[in-house]
């Protein structure tokens, strides 16, 4: 056996045991050529762009060749709000926008550009009264495990969006030089997600981002957009490819595994723009 077929092989096995294979073959004599997908979707942070802050032009530029060629969607925890200024309007200007999809809030919404706007296609909200019953749960949780005790805390740590809420450990103005290093392995997170989720057994908790906790009803994850997505386009989820950091068991992309869309595992934008060049290359071929 050659090396490179001792690599391929190996990077194989490593694949299958990740369960995100990729979208990729193995063949001998050279190395993995990736198929063609009919549709992708991506993560936002630390897969489209750094963490709050908006897609660089270059990776804009490649989401536009994207679209010359096939459905594209980007889920991101994040509200409407926040992504759209410094992100949509670069997108707007793509002759098929009409392709292009968002999934706020982990895609408690979606929408599309009608030409003028952008247009609600569905929308899932959390009531006030609930939002009160998360937030004291919340409260509670955090009194009882002390795991946030000592640490600082940078701005508000609520916020309130339509379909979900959103508690962040430390402040939504936390330092980008903590945000990655307060809890190492998310050991506090998920110690206060399980105290959260024991309080709130018919909703659903997780971790969101690099130092969030997140309260949805259940089913409202990023696997609800895939799913829905699916069945908008009439593609096959396995025919699909999903692009993200956290695809990880207990990250926040690892609920799209489920709905049988391959996927690929990202370290950070650098490496995404290199995928979205292995995806453009693997259509020109095919």
């Amino acid at each position: 056996m050659s090396i490179v077929a001792y690599l391929v092989d190996k990077y194989v096995e490593k694949s299958v045991e990740n369960r995100h294979f990729s979208a990729k073959k193995a063949f001998r004599g050279t190395l993995l050529a990736m198929e063609c997908p009919k549709a992708v979707v991506f993560d936002l942070d630390e897969t489209l762009a750094e963490s709050f802050k908006p897609p660089t032009s270059e990776m804009i530029g490649r989401l536009k060749r994207l679209l010359e060629l096939f459905p594209v969607g980007v889920i991101t925890g994040r509200t409407f709000s926040w992504v759209e200024p410094g992100f949509l309007p670069f997108m707007t200007d793509s002759p098929h926008i009409d392709r292009f999809y968002v999934f706020p809030e982990s895609s408690a919404q979606c929408l599309q550009w009608d030409g003028s706007v952008w247009k609600e296609l569905y929308s899932f909200t959390v009531g006030e009264e609930e939002r009160v019953r998360i937030r004291a749960a919340i409260a509670e949780s955090v009194a009882e495990t002390k795991v946030l005790e000592g640490l600082p805390r940078f701005g508000e740590q609520y916020l309130n969006k339509n379909g979900m809420v959103s508690f962040a450990c430390l402040g939504y103005e936390v330092p980008a030089d903590m945000k990655y290093t307060w809890d190492p392995g998310n050991e506090r997170r998920k110690i206060l997600k399980a105290a959260v989720a024991e309080k709130l057994p018919d909703l659903e908790v997780s971790l969101g981002g690099a130092t969030t906790i997140d309260v949805t009803e259940k089913g409202q994850n990023k696997s609800r957009g895939i799913n829905w997505f699916a069945e908008h386009l009439r593609i096959p989820a396995p025919d699909m490819l999903y692009i993200g950091d956290a695809l990880y068991e207990g990250g926040n992309d690892f609920v799209v595994i489920g709905t049988g869309i391959e996927t690929r595992e990202t370290k950070d934008p650098q490496e995404t723009l290199a995928i979205t060049d292995e995806i453009l290359a693997a259509c020109a071929n095919n």
